[in-house]
């Protein structure tokens, strides 16, 4: 009763003050001042009397004068006022000028007073109340769970209510919109939309506007990176749509409320599903699974029909060749029973980038709870994972753009380049595909271009920023930017991990989310050792000589921010990124460093309270008594914070992390003084030399290793000779690919059925390692999740499908007979593995026997010919279209070998077939479109046929795939071109 009287008593107050203010101040003025206007227009004469003499200097004229001034400043007020109740009566936050800052302020604080009692609500009614006879649960702690569809009233609405021992039905109303409450000692949560202010939400679950700091106290400091960024709620008057706030416990969620759970955010953890409404039967739920059942992959329904273009992930499934289709249809139940159905897998059906799949949140909200990825010297989140996986595909594009050609003069490449730029990549492919598989099979979102960004009439919305290091490293729920101090057993390993994390953080298309770091020489020679004296110089990694200069460079980037801030008349940098489309990027700065000595702490504490703003922290090795200390033990579990996991790495992986982000962000060349072997772990042959007149000669041998084929085959994706029968007599030769999409092919040159996805990767595998593979090689590549039993047992399994399918195949047409001897196309050789090449006739292995035979020829007409034999036979990259974990470096060293043969056997007919020369380049140029020698070599080939329009559109489209991959054109391709175009104008 009190409260209440003391509330009407203030917006009493507030009332008789606005209304003084409003109307009081002109009417005292014209009571007993009057008018500061003269009562007529002067005079000529009267005009310079006053200014040549001082008779009109009076007490009235400068009584006049300070009421002309308390006029114009009740007219700001005015103005102020009526601004301050259209924002109140719109719910929005009103907008500042700074000509009316003196007034604005006061205006608001009043309008705030006293509009409570004039559009406050009654009390939204508790949702629980409406609930008849509600459903005993079989604990304390069992969750209720309401889900209401927006619908048109029914005349029997009904509500599920699933329990652990079961479901009932209890008679309910159905609000319009969608209403999601847990009551189980949970918190309500509420999603802002746009329109909304806190003082709309206080009044909608606390009843009253004027509780709106309870809200603003219990929020206040965190932020939603997938909504906006890391701008954080700082400020009360400015919130976003999309924001999950949390509200007090004496909140009653509202009738109306919007969605608590939208599709962007990751659905409650339950093993019920929420009731689904059939407009015509009525409301209709789904039986409760087991949380085993509710893989990532399910799906409630599935779509009309599925289009499958690549093997399935699964030991089980066929491999479907890319034409067929899969229709899922749901399985027949009862009326008005919805049954749940398997959806594809992430890996085999690409889903929309802007709605993540069922339980996974996108890469911005995953990263401050990641899956852990487990690698040799450390562990990581699945978005620092995948980080480093797009930092990898970076270093192979910038060695693909470097490269250039030479002629085949060896069996082998030992190009330095082709050496794996990390070797952790494929468990880091592995782990990211078990727990995170939606981050590799995402595509970046660059948004628009400045042209079409400039010519909408309505901009259309940039990509949010990704996560920052200190997310990706685990620790993005932390203060950083208040100091954070690293302890414990691995606190080491913890400030490596933010290191790389930060150095890792963004890509080409999200400047904002790339990281950098300040940090002393003995930090770094603290934590790399000796490596760091040979670690290659980085733009995003300062190394300081002392902490002192350390401190300094922070201190003066915090004011340049600043400055930029304040000119942008922003509150943070934050705002900067969301308001200044064409501003400069201002990412994360991170100071890490060894805690300082005590007198230091009040300077370092004071910069990393100014750089709070404008995102620069500080991440300190050892306790750090101004802000929070988590103290990190091996597994990179903590104590001190939230319950937080961060990652962690030795010496030797953050050495070798950033040796290969030095190299992917351009501030390094790739090695070029040592040899690199190939890349198969196993003896094998990667190419048999052979005589003049085509007789075998090997250089290495295991076992029944593979013979060459006839250098005079030529086969071709249907293959004419189909009927030829293998050297022993036995069956026919079965052909196959591996270049392009990969398939085992029958007797039409059509891709077999009835192979299995993992026998067929197998057989890609065996392929690549011509010579044999171990069979705990086979296992490690293919199956590494898997149990050593069952490893071996689906090895077994794939092996048995690849013999089958191809027995079948070989024996296509002939008689059964006793006598014939036993085709074994997959051979063991004590625990070595590898294909029967007298019964396989494969076109990469023609491809490989073509590039031995060019290597070794006598003369140009005899490399040519070997060249066109290696050319009909490739039809397509290795293996694309396939996500196998183990076949990056192999890929790229069958690229370097097609690149190779290309543009060799482009240049022995450069002279005599010009067109038959560019045709080659531009296949070439196809298979590594960021060459910038390949493009040269076409566009003086494109000059030397007079075709000025081919110079162009080949100098475009390099331009193109360029700056699609960030990476720059080399200056010597510009002026190539210009110089043919100019002499092609002038001849």
């Amino acid at each position: 009763m009190w409260t209440t009287a003391a509330r009407a008593g203030q917006r009493l107050i507030n009332a008789v003050g606005l209304l003084a203010l409003l109307f009081g101040v002109p009417l005292a003025q014209l009571r007993y001042i009057g008018s500061p206007l003269p009562d007529h227009m002067p005079t000529l004469a009267e005009v310079r009397t006053a200014l040549t003499s001082r008779e009109w200097l009076t007490d009235a004229t400068y009584l006049n004068g300070l009421s002309v001034l308390l006029w114009l400043l009740w007219l700001l007020f005015a103005m102020s006022v009526v601004i301050e109740i259209w924002a109140a009566a719109r719910g929005v936050r009103a907008p500042r000028y700074r000509l009316l800052a003196p007034t604005q302020g006061l205006a608001a604080a009043l309008i705030a007073g006293i509009t409570a009692s004039i559009v406050v609500a009654a009390p939204a009614a508790s949702l629980t109340a409406s609930l008849t006879s509600p459903p005993a649960h079989a604990s304390p702690a069992a969750a209720l769970l309401v889900h209401a569809d927006t619908l048109q009233r029914t005349t029997a609405p009904t509500t599920y209510v699933a329990g652990p021992v079961g479901m009932s039905a209890t008679p309910a109303f159905r609000p319009v919109g969608t209403v999601t409450l847990l009551i189980a000692g949970k918190p309500v949560e509420h999603t802002v939309t746009r329109g909304e202010s806190l003082w709309r939400i206080a009044d909608k679950y606390l009843g009253d506007g004027n509780r709106w700091t309870e809200i603003w106290q219990l929020n206040k400091g965190r932020y939603w990176p997938h909504i906006s960024g890391r701008t954080t709620f700082n400020d009360p008057d400015l919130i976003f749509p999309g924001w999950v706030l949390t509200m007090p416990s004496t909140s009653t969620p509202p009738v109306t409320a919007p969605p608590d759970n939208p599709a962007t955010q990751k659905p409650p953890s339950t093993s019920t599903a929420p009731p689904t409404t059939n407009p015509t039967t009525g409301p209709t739920t789904t039986a409760p699974t087991t949380p085993a059942a509710a893989a990532p992959g399910a799906s409630a329904t599935a779509g009309p029909e599925t289009s499958v273009s690549s093997p399935a992930p699964g030991d089980d499934g066929l491999f479907v060749p890319p034409s067929a289709t899969v229709t899922a249809t749901p399985s027949a139940g009862s009326p008005g029973l919805v049954v749940p159905t398997t959806a594809p897998s992430p890996s085999t059906v690409r889903t929309s980038d802007a709605t993540p799949q069922p339980g996974i949140d996108d890469d911005r909200s995953t990263n401050s709870a990641p899956e852990w990825v487990i690698i040799t010297g450390g562990a990581m989140g699945a978005g620092l994972a995948a980080g480093l996986i797009y930092a990898v595909a970076m270093v192979w594009k910038r060695r693909r753009h470097r490269y250039r050609p030479t002629p085949i003069t060896s069996v082998d490449l030992r190009d330095a380049d082709l050496s794996p730029p990390l070797a952790a990549l494929t468990r880091l492919r592995q782990g990211v595909r078990r727990a995170a598989p939606h981050l590799l099979d995402r595509s970046p979102d660059r948004g628009p271009t400045v042209r079409e960004y400039i010519a909408a009439e309505v901009k259309p919305p940039l990509p949010p920023c990704g996560p920052s290091g200190t997310e990706l490293a685990g620790v993005g729920a932390l203060p950083v930017t208040t100091g954070l101090g690293l302890d414990g057993p691995a606190v080491l390993d913890a400030a490596r991990a933010l290191l790389v994390a930060t150095l890792t953080s963004g890509n080409v298309d999200d400047p904002d989310a790339q990281g950098r770091v300040i940090i002393p020489a003995s930090t770094l020679a603290t934590l790399l050792g000796v490596a760091a004296v040979d670690l290659d110089p980085m733009q995003r990694l300062t190394v300081a000589p002392t902490f002192a200069a350390a401190l300094t460079l922070l201190e003066e980037e915090i004011i340049r921010r600043s400055r930029i801030v304040a000119d942008q008349e922003a509150a943070t940098v934050f705002a900067v990124r969301e308001e200044w489309t064409f501003g400069e990027p201002l990412p994360q700065l991170l100071l890490i460093a060894d805690v300082p000595d005590e007198s230091w702490h009040t300077r370092l504490a004071t910069a990393i309270r100014l750089g709070k703003h404008v995102d620069i922290g500080a991440v300190l090795i050892g306790a750090w008594p101004e802000g929070t200390t988590l103290t990190v033990a091996g597994d990179g579990t903590t104590e001190g914070g939230d319950g937080e996991r961060v990652a962690v790495l030795d010496t030797t992986a953050t050495t070798d992390i950033l040796t290969m982000l030095a190299e992917a962000h351009g501030d390094a060349e790739h090695p070029t003084a040592r040899p690199v072997p190939a890349p198969a772990r196993t003896q094998r042959v990667t190419a048999t030399p052979v005589s003049d007149d085509g007789a075998s000669a090997e250089t290495e041998r295991l076992g029944t290793a593979p013979q060459p084929t006839d250098p005079q085959t030529e086969p071709g994706t249907a293959p004419n000779n189909a009927a030829e029968p293998t050297q022993g007599g036995a069956g026919r030769r079965v052909h196959a690919r591996v270049l392009g999409v990969p398939a085992i092919l029958d007797t039409d040159g059509k891709p077999v059925r009835g192979l299995r996805a993992k026998s067929l990767e197998l057989f890609v595998y065996l392929v690549v390692h011509r010579g044999g593979a171990a069979l705990d090689d086979i296992m490690e590549a293919i199956w590494p999740d898997v149990t050593v039993s069952r490893a071996a047992d689906r090895l077994s399994t794939c092996v048995a499908n690849l013999r089958t399918t191809i027995r079948s195949l070989a024996q296509t047409g002939t008689e059964p007979s006793d006598d014939a001897p036993k085709i074994e196309p997959v051979v063991n050789t004590g625990g070595h593995y590898h294909l029967d090449s007298n019964l396989l006739q494969v076109d990469w292995w023609t491809v490989q026997d073509a590039y031995a035979r060019v290597a070794i020829a006598a003369d140009d007409d005899t490399r040519l010919a070997h060249l066109r034999t290696a050319i009909a036979a490739a039809s397509g990259g290795l293996a694309d279209g396939s996500g196998y974990e183990w076949i990056d470096t192999d890929r790229e060293h069958a690229r370097r070998r097609l690149v190779k043969i290309y543009a060799q056997a482009a240049g022995l007919q450069a002279d005599s077939d010009p067109a038959a020369a560019l045709a080659l380049y531009d296949t070439a140029r196809a298979l590594d479109p960021l060459s910038d020698e390949l493009a040269r070599r076409a566009m003086r080939t494109a000059a030397r046929l007079g075709d000025a329009a081919g110079v162009r559109e080949r100098l475009t489209a390099l331009h193109r795939e360029l700056d699609d991959a960030g990476i720059d054109i080399d200056p010597d391709t510009e002026e190539l071109a210009t110089s043919l175009l100019r002499d092609l104008a002038n001849p």
